[in-house]
Protein backbone atom coordinates (compact mmCIF):
# COMPACT_ATOMS: atom_id res chain seq x y z
CA UNK A 1 0.00 0.00 0.00
CA UNK A 2 1.31 3.31 -0.62
CA UNK A 3 1.95 5.51 1.83
CA UNK A 4 1.92 9.60 2.02
CA UNK A 5 5.59 10.85 0.63
CA UNK A 6 5.57 14.41 0.97
CA UNK A 7 3.63 14.57 3.90
CA UNK A 8 3.71 14.16 7.54
CA UNK A 9 5.01 10.36 6.43
CA UNK A 10 8.06 12.35 4.21
CA UNK A 11 9.13 13.24 7.80
CA UNK A 12 7.66 10.64 10.31
CA UNK A 13 8.56 7.46 11.28
CA UNK A 14 8.52 4.74 14.09
CA UNK A 15 11.29 2.34 14.66
CA UNK A 16 10.91 -0.68 16.53
CA UNK A 17 12.71 -3.52 15.24
CA UNK A 18 16.03 -4.35 13.19
CA UNK A 19 16.13 -6.43 9.66
CA UNK A 20 18.21 -7.40 7.42
CA UNK A 21 16.20 -8.94 4.30
CA UNK A 22 14.73 -6.13 1.55
CA UNK A 23 11.74 -7.39 2.54
CA UNK A 24 12.33 -7.27 6.16
CA UNK A 25 13.59 -3.77 5.82
CA UNK A 26 10.78 -2.48 3.55
CA UNK A 27 8.07 -4.01 5.46
CA UNK A 28 9.09 -2.09 8.72
CA UNK A 29 9.47 0.91 6.85
CA UNK A 30 6.43 0.91 5.47
CA UNK A 31 3.93 -0.15 8.27
CA UNK A 32 5.83 2.50 10.50
CA UNK A 33 5.11 5.08 7.77
CA UNK A 34 1.98 4.23 8.60
CA UNK A 35 1.36 5.68 11.95
CA UNK A 36 0.43 8.69 13.03
CA UNK A 37 -2.94 8.21 12.77
CA UNK A 38 -4.02 12.10 12.65
CA UNK A 39 -1.13 14.61 11.73
CA UNK A 40 -0.68 18.41 11.58
CA UNK A 41 2.17 19.80 10.23
CA UNK A 42 3.24 23.63 9.35
CA UNK A 43 6.05 23.61 6.97
CA UNK A 44 8.80 26.36 5.22
CA UNK A 45 9.68 25.21 1.70
CA UNK A 46 13.14 27.70 0.36
CA UNK A 47 13.53 26.99 -3.63
CA UNK A 48 16.97 28.00 -3.86
CA UNK A 49 17.94 28.56 -7.43
CA UNK A 50 22.01 27.79 -9.03
CA UNK A 51 22.80 31.18 -8.04
CA UNK A 52 21.46 31.08 -4.57
CA UNK A 53 18.72 33.31 -4.59
CA UNK A 54 15.69 31.91 -2.39
CA UNK A 55 12.05 31.51 -3.22
CA UNK A 56 10.40 31.25 0.46
CA UNK A 57 6.52 29.09 0.46
CA UNK A 58 4.76 28.60 3.43
CA UNK A 59 2.28 25.37 3.83
CA UNK A 60 0.25 23.61 6.22
CA UNK A 61 -0.35 20.07 6.14
CA UNK A 62 -3.32 17.87 7.52
CA UNK A 63 -3.52 13.93 7.33
CA UNK A 64 -5.86 11.45 8.69
CA UNK A 65 -7.57 8.45 7.68
CA UNK A 66 -9.29 4.99 8.75
CA UNK A 67 -9.16 1.37 7.92
CA UNK A 68 -5.30 1.58 6.84
CA UNK A 69 -6.02 3.92 4.49
CA UNK A 70 -4.75 7.64 4.76
CA UNK A 71 -5.88 10.72 3.24
CA UNK A 72 -3.54 14.35 2.77
CA UNK A 73 -4.05 17.75 1.89
CA UNK A 74 -1.97 20.87 1.45
CA UNK A 75 -2.70 24.41 1.91
CA UNK A 76 -0.41 26.95 0.88
CA UNK A 77 -0.21 30.26 2.68
CA UNK A 78 2.34 31.99 0.40
CA UNK A 79 3.65 33.93 -1.25
CA UNK A 80 0.67 35.41 -3.09
CA UNK A 81 1.71 33.36 -6.40
CA UNK A 82 0.86 30.32 -4.77
CA UNK A 83 -1.59 31.57 -2.14
CA UNK A 84 -4.53 29.41 -1.21
CA UNK A 85 -3.96 26.84 -3.77
CA UNK A 86 -4.99 23.74 -2.17
CA UNK A 87 -4.22 19.81 -2.80
CA UNK A 88 -6.30 16.44 -1.96
CA UNK A 89 -4.78 13.37 -2.11
CA UNK A 90 -6.86 10.16 -1.19
CA UNK A 91 -4.95 6.64 -0.83
CA UNK A 92 -6.61 3.89 -2.66
CA UNK A 93 -5.81 -0.08 -1.34
CA UNK A 94 -4.81 -1.10 -5.18
CA UNK A 95 -4.69 1.67 -7.61
CA UNK A 96 -3.37 5.02 -8.08
CA UNK A 97 -3.90 7.06 -4.79
CA UNK A 98 -6.47 10.03 -6.75
CA UNK A 99 -4.90 13.48 -6.48
CA UNK A 100 -6.91 16.96 -6.50
CA UNK A 101 -5.39 20.74 -7.00
CA UNK A 102 -7.62 23.90 -6.49
CA UNK A 103 -6.39 26.87 -8.30
CA UNK A 104 -7.11 29.56 -7.30
CA UNK A 105 -6.50 32.17 -9.79
CA UNK A 106 -8.85 30.02 -12.04
CA UNK A 107 -11.10 28.96 -9.26
CA UNK A 108 -11.20 25.36 -10.92
CA UNK A 109 -10.47 22.20 -9.52
CA UNK A 110 -8.15 18.95 -11.87
CA UNK A 111 -7.61 16.10 -11.14
CA UNK A 112 -3.76 15.01 -11.21
CA UNK A 113 -3.38 12.59 -14.67
CA UNK A 114 -0.76 10.01 -13.96
CA UNK A 115 0.67 11.52 -17.18
CA UNK A 116 1.29 14.63 -15.15
CA UNK A 117 2.17 13.19 -11.79
CA UNK A 118 6.27 13.59 -13.10
CA UNK A 119 5.83 17.25 -12.88
CA UNK A 120 6.74 19.55 -10.64
CA UNK A 121 4.79 20.03 -7.47
CA UNK A 122 4.03 23.60 -7.07
CA UNK A 123 7.16 24.96 -8.15
CA UNK A 124 9.09 22.62 -5.91
CA UNK A 125 11.93 20.44 -7.11
CA UNK A 126 9.24 17.88 -5.99
CA UNK A 127 7.19 15.99 -8.40
CA UNK A 128 3.40 14.81 -7.11
CA UNK A 129 5.25 11.55 -7.68
CA UNK A 130 6.92 12.06 -4.60
CA UNK A 131 4.19 12.74 -2.73
CA UNK A 132 3.00 8.94 -2.63
CA UNK A 133 6.38 6.54 -1.76
CA UNK A 134 6.09 3.13 -3.45
CA UNK A 135 4.23 0.31 -3.33
CA UNK A 136 6.82 -2.69 -2.85
CA UNK A 137 5.91 -4.66 -5.45
CA UNK A 138 6.20 -1.63 -7.37
CA UNK A 139 10.02 -2.00 -7.54
CA UNK A 140 12.60 -4.71 -8.19
CA UNK A 141 14.13 -3.74 -4.82
CA UNK A 142 18.37 -5.53 -4.15
CA UNK A 143 20.38 -4.43 -1.18
CA UNK A 144 23.90 -3.80 -2.45
CA UNK A 145 25.55 -3.39 0.66
CA UNK A 146 24.60 -4.49 3.61
CA UNK A 147 26.07 -1.84 6.06
CA UNK A 148 27.56 1.19 4.52
CA UNK A 149 28.40 4.33 6.16
CA UNK A 150 26.98 8.05 4.36
CA UNK A 151 27.47 10.96 5.93
CA UNK A 152 24.35 13.62 5.47
CA UNK A 153 24.60 17.48 6.78
CA UNK A 154 27.13 16.21 9.64
CA UNK A 155 25.70 13.56 10.56
CA UNK A 156 27.12 9.78 9.79
CA UNK A 157 24.92 6.56 9.68
CA UNK A 158 25.11 3.15 9.32
CA UNK A 159 23.32 2.24 6.63
CA UNK A 160 21.47 -0.55 4.39
CA UNK A 161 22.25 0.51 0.49
CA UNK A 162 18.91 -0.66 -1.53
CA UNK A 163 18.60 -0.53 -5.33
CA UNK A 164 14.86 -0.04 -6.82
CA UNK A 165 13.86 -0.48 -10.31
CA UNK A 166 10.40 0.55 -11.04
CA UNK A 167 8.61 -2.71 -13.09
CA UNK A 168 6.55 -0.10 -14.31
CA UNK A 169 8.74 2.31 -15.57
CA UNK A 170 6.42 4.84 -17.75
CA UNK A 171 4.61 6.07 -14.11
CA UNK A 172 7.65 7.45 -12.97
CA UNK A 173 10.21 10.36 -13.89
CA UNK A 174 13.82 7.99 -13.31
CA UNK A 175 15.32 5.18 -14.23
CA UNK A 176 15.95 3.56 -11.11
CA UNK A 177 16.92 4.86 -6.91
CA UNK A 178 19.82 4.18 -4.63
CA UNK A 179 18.39 4.36 -0.88
CA UNK A 180 20.55 4.64 2.06
CA UNK A 181 18.43 2.89 4.89
CA UNK A 182 19.66 4.20 8.30
CA UNK A 183 19.43 1.05 10.74
CA UNK A 184 18.44 2.67 13.54
CA UNK A 185 15.42 4.62 12.68
CA UNK A 186 14.98 2.78 9.57
CA UNK A 187 14.70 6.14 7.36
CA UNK A 188 15.93 6.45 3.83
CA UNK A 189 18.60 9.10 5.11
CA UNK A 190 19.73 9.76 1.19
CA UNK A 191 18.25 8.55 -2.20
CA UNK A 192 19.65 8.94 -5.44
CA UNK A 193 17.48 9.00 -8.63
CA UNK A 194 18.68 7.74 -12.31
CA UNK A 195 18.04 8.50 -15.21
CA UNK A 196 15.64 6.63 -17.46
CA UNK A 197 18.36 6.36 -21.05
CA UNK A 198 21.93 6.87 -19.50
CA UNK A 199 21.95 4.73 -16.20
CA UNK A 200 25.04 6.49 -14.93
CA UNK A 201 23.24 9.84 -14.68
CA UNK A 202 22.34 11.49 -11.56
CA UNK A 203 19.06 13.44 -11.92
CA UNK A 204 17.96 14.15 -8.57
CA UNK A 205 18.98 13.74 -4.76
CA UNK A 206 16.81 14.01 -1.44
CA UNK A 207 18.19 13.66 1.79
CA UNK A 208 17.07 14.03 5.85
CA UNK A 209 19.37 16.87 6.63
CA UNK A 210 17.64 17.29 10.61
CA UNK A 211 16.66 13.74 12.36
CA UNK A 212 15.29 13.78 15.65
CA UNK A 213 12.83 11.72 17.86
CA UNK A 214 9.11 13.70 18.89
CA UNK A 215 6.57 12.66 20.77
CA UNK A 216 2.59 12.77 19.75
CA UNK A 217 -0.18 13.72 21.56
CA UNK A 218 -0.53 10.13 23.44
CA UNK A 219 2.58 9.94 24.12
CA UNK A 220 3.71 7.46 20.91
CA UNK A 221 7.68 8.33 19.69
CA UNK A 222 8.59 8.96 16.32
CA UNK A 223 11.09 9.51 14.14
CA UNK A 224 10.67 13.32 12.67
CA UNK A 225 12.36 14.18 9.21
CA UNK A 226 13.24 17.73 10.61
CA UNK A 227 13.93 19.23 7.14
CA UNK A 228 15.26 17.68 3.70
CA UNK A 229 17.01 18.88 0.67
CA UNK A 230 15.91 17.76 -2.37
CA UNK A 231 18.42 19.13 -5.57
CA UNK A 232 18.04 19.03 -9.49
CA UNK A 233 21.15 18.07 -10.44
CA UNK A 234 20.57 19.00 -13.77
CA UNK A 235 19.54 22.31 -12.66
CA UNK A 236 21.03 23.06 -9.45
CA UNK A 237 18.32 24.23 -8.29
CA UNK A 238 17.04 22.97 -4.59
CA UNK A 239 13.90 22.40 -2.41
CA UNK A 240 14.48 22.72 1.35
CA UNK A 241 11.53 20.95 3.08
CA UNK A 242 11.37 22.10 7.17
CA UNK A 243 8.83 20.88 9.25
CA UNK A 244 8.08 24.27 11.92
CA UNK A 245 5.56 23.41 13.83
CA UNK A 246 3.96 19.57 14.53
CA UNK A 247 1.02 17.79 16.16
CA UNK A 248 0.33 14.08 16.26
CA UNK A 249 -2.30 11.82 16.98
CA UNK A 250 -4.77 14.22 17.58
CA UNK A 251 -7.56 13.73 15.86
CA UNK A 252 -8.33 15.93 12.52
CA UNK A 253 -11.94 16.29 11.31
CA UNK A 254 -12.79 14.59 7.75
CA UNK A 255 -13.94 17.54 6.21
CA UNK A 256 -10.62 18.62 5.38
CA UNK A 257 -10.61 15.52 3.34
CA UNK A 258 -13.50 16.81 1.35
CA UNK A 259 -14.15 18.14 -2.25
CA UNK A 260 -15.70 21.29 -0.14
CA UNK A 261 -12.35 21.91 1.65
CA UNK A 262 -10.34 22.04 -1.70
CA UNK A 263 -12.70 24.40 -3.15
CA UNK A 264 -13.59 26.67 -0.03
CA UNK A 265 -10.81 25.79 2.78
CA UNK A 266 -13.37 25.40 5.73
CA UNK A 267 -14.00 22.01 7.30
CA UNK A 268 -17.14 21.33 7.63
Amino acid sequence: MKKIFFAAAFFVSGSLFFSETVDEILKVYCDLDRVPDYNYSSIAVDNISKNGTVEHMDLEQFGGGANGLKNTVFSFKSPSSVKDTRILQAEKISKEDDQWVFMPALRTTRRIAPGDKGKPFVGTELTYNDLSLRKEHDDKNEIISQSESVTVNGATYDCWKMKSVPVKKNTVEYGYRISWFDKKSYIPVRIEFYDKKNASKLIKTYEVEKLEQVKGATGMTYWLRRQNLVTNIETGRKSRVTVKEYVFDKKISDGYFTQNWLTTGKAR
